[in-house]
């Protein structure tokens, strides 16, 4: 039964790759592995209910036309001691308690998520970001978008995940989503887009409404836009030493450190560590110079650790420069400068055994008590 179903998976899948398509072959097989794994149960459904398949047996015609929907129903239902209910049984109601979420864990320094829930969260924006129906791509910056759309799809969102403080978490979900529509906008315009204007309108993706393909080919073919991307493929050139992360997110990958070692990495030790290859050298001649004057001043640090990613006079700041206004570099999305003076998680025990501060305070006893004599004095 189990090579007769993989025989007719195959099938379905030469089926689709028959038809005509303008997508690069790696994306081509993407979208196809997805067309089969969401559609192969109805693709089935039709073939035997219209007798083009041979050599059906009466058992693997019932497998093929699905489960029966003639069946006793509930609403609600307790599993351990707890009780779930339907959505439509939950319309009216104030506590809400339908289908199963996933906690999302954040990072609390960097506000970032981290663990598999993250890993989670991040893949399952992307796929969220292709719903060209929910998230339409004609328009110019994420800023601008609706707000009425960013509040549905913000809703959708939550129907999937928690989030232990959703105000706080929203900021840097919707920033995380508008950079995978981002993605998904540059996709669309690599692999569709022609020499000419009028050539890019007829080459419209299957899944991509007309009135949107139109709006947003117009808007790339402006010399606003030719000027912007210039711009950007500048800047693009001085990005000389890439980290080796990959897909993982900086917050995974600190958190992932400091499971590994018990510390929570500062910018300079996560540089070193996202710059070097498995085999020991660096992704390149600059970064390995970097990495050495890091290495230095990290040699030359006090005694007091403090547990924090950075600060704005970190080692990483004295060889990069200092922070540009809206972000910090080397930590990922959501901290700013602002934001990180405000929260430096180092104790109170940690700073009185500074060999800094008790040498401070020794100067400070020091000027109190020829202050008092000469008071004396006087």
């Amino acid at each position: 039964m189990y090579m007769f179903f993989n025989c007719l998976y195959r099938k379905y899948k030469n089926e689709l790759l028959t038809k005509q398509s303008h997508q690069g072959r790696m994306n081509r097989a993407i979208d196809i592995d997805r067309e089969v794994h969401i559609n192969f149960s109805e693709w089935i459904r039709q073939k035997v209910q219209t007798n083009e398949i041979d050599g059906i047996t009466d058992d693997l015609r019932c497998l093929a036309m699905g489960p029966s929907e003639k069946v006793l129903k509930y609403t609600a239902y307790n599993v351990n001691g707890f009780k779930f209910r339907a959505t439509e049984r939950e319309a009216n109601l104030k506590t809400q308690n339908s289908g199963v979420k996933v906690i999302v864990h954040f990072d609390e320094v960097s506000g970032q998520p981290i663990g598999e829930s993250g890993g989670l969260l991040g893949s399952w924006l992307g796929q969220l970001s292709n719903d060209v129906n929910l998230l339409p791509i004609n328009y110019s910056d994420w800023r601008m978008v609706n707000p009425h759309i960013k509040t549905k799809v913000w809703e959708v969102i939550q129907s999937k995940f928690w989030f232990d403080d959703p105000l706080t978490r929203k900021v840097f979900v919707m920033s995380a989503l508008g950079s995978r529509c981002k993605d998904v906008k540059l996709r669309l315009w690599k692999e569709y887009k022609r020499d000419s204007l009028s050539e890019t309108l007829l080459n419209r993706p299957e899944n991509v409404p007309e009135n949107q393909w139109g709006h947003f080919v117009h808007m790339r073919f402006t010399e606003k836009w030719k000027k912007m991307q210039e711009r950007n493929t500048e800047s693009q050139k001085k990005n000389i030493m890439p980290h080796v992360c990959g897909r993982k997110s900086f917050s995974k990958k600190r958190n992932d450190i400091t499971i590994k070692t018990g510390k929570r990495p500062c910018r300079a030790n996560f540089f070193i560590e996202t710059r070097t290859k498995p085999n020991g050298s660096f992704v390149c001649e600059e970064a390995k110079t970097r990495a050495e004057k890091l290495t230095t001043l990290l040699g030359q640090k006090s005694h007091v650790t403090n547990n924090a990613i950075a600060n704005l006079d970190d080692e990483y700041a004295q060889v990069f420069g200092p922070e540009r206004p809206g972000r910090v570099r080397c930590v990922g999305r959501e901290p700013t400068p602002s934001k990180l003076v405000n929260h430096s998680p180092v104790t109170r025990q940690e700073i009185e055994n500074s060999e800094m501060v008790i040498e401070l305070k020794s100067q400070v006893k020091e000027l109190s008590d020829q202050v008092k004599g000469r008071t004396t004095f006087i």
